[in-house]
């Protein structure tokens, strides 16, 4: 977007009556709305923000601070926490719906129906036929018919990865401090980020696809955890170092002078410190 801009909303997080939230230019200029939805990498609850007029959806992220007070017009805001709108495709969300009814063609109203998370039917109406058809089969219908398909799918997922590893490399953006990086290593951290929002499984297929393999950390169902990457040979970063110590075998930490000098002293025949303090018997 062009730009950003600030917001102030009622009632728009889960440990604050109110929020400051940064959006893109193009969806703070007229009304929306905060919606509950299934996030689709762990099918737990995340936060975006509609907008109502242009259709953009953000997904929230929120900035927690205990003691947090915020500058707005000529107001002062206390317990107000900051929420941060970066631009969200519909289609990650769709997907894991698809998912579920992959067998059958079904009215896509109908397969976003979920008692836990209603506001998902409002996904809908933010995906035209054509987007659809870039990860289903689809029947000339006016109630979008449509059914789950794998091989457009990844192909759609992987040129997401080649958009995000050229914007990366054309920008100038590297993981770390490394900013010397091969096509290999763009296409890993690309495919990382975009598996941020696909199950495991399909993560796995869409590494198949790009030709590179993510060392996955053990709490990889979190959402916003990056995936670390392999080494270009090997994986090597999946494997135990060569010279990590064995366990119940770490080296003794060094000692100092003056700690030397208190292990060399003969302490044949003297008591204890704990020999001077006795336990009084109740009388």
């Amino acid at each position: 977007s062009s730009g950003i801009n600030a917001e102030y909303g009622m009632g728009t997080s889960y440990e604050s009556s109110s929020a400051v939230l940064i959006l893109p230019e193009n969806s703070s200029k007229s009304e929306g709305q905060i919606l509950k939805l299934k996030h689709p990498k762990n099918n737990q609850t995340c936060l975006a923000y509609l907008n109502k007029e242009s259709k953009a959806l953000n997904e929230l992220l929120y900035l927690k601070e205990k003691f947090v007070s915020w500058f707005v017009g000529d107001h002062v805001l206390g317990d107000t926490q900051l929420g941060i709108g970066t631009p969200l495709d519909p289609l990650f969300l769709i997907i894991p719906y698809l998912i579920q009814n992959i067998d059958k063609y079904s009215p896509l109203a109908q397969i976003l129906v979920d008692d836990k998370y209603p506001s998902a039917i409002l996904l809908e109406d933010l995906v035209s036929e054509s987007n659809l058809s870039l990860v289903a089969d689809i029947k000339p219908s006016l109630d979008k018919i449509i059914k789950f398909n794998k091989e457009k799918t990844l192909n759609w997922l992987s040129g997401k990865v080649g958009k995000v590893a050229s914007t990366m490399k054309n920008r100038g953006i590297s993981p770390g401090f490394n900013s010397s990086l091969s096509e290999e290593e763009y296409t890993k951290y690309a495919c990382g980020i975009v598996s941020d929002y696909i199950s495991s499984s399909l993560s796995v297929d869409l590494q198949d696809r790009v030709g590179v393999q993510l060392c996955i950390n053990e709490e990889d169902e979190k959402p916003a955890k990056r995936l670390k990457l392999s080494s270009a040979k090997d994986h090597d970063a999946c494997k135990p170092a060569k010279n990590s110590v064995p366990k119940g075998k770490e080296k003794a930490p060094k000692l100092t002078k003056a700690q030397k000098q208190l292990a060399s002293v003969n302490t044949k025949g003297m008591k204890s410190m704990s020999s001077f303090f006795k336990k009084v018997e109740p009388k």
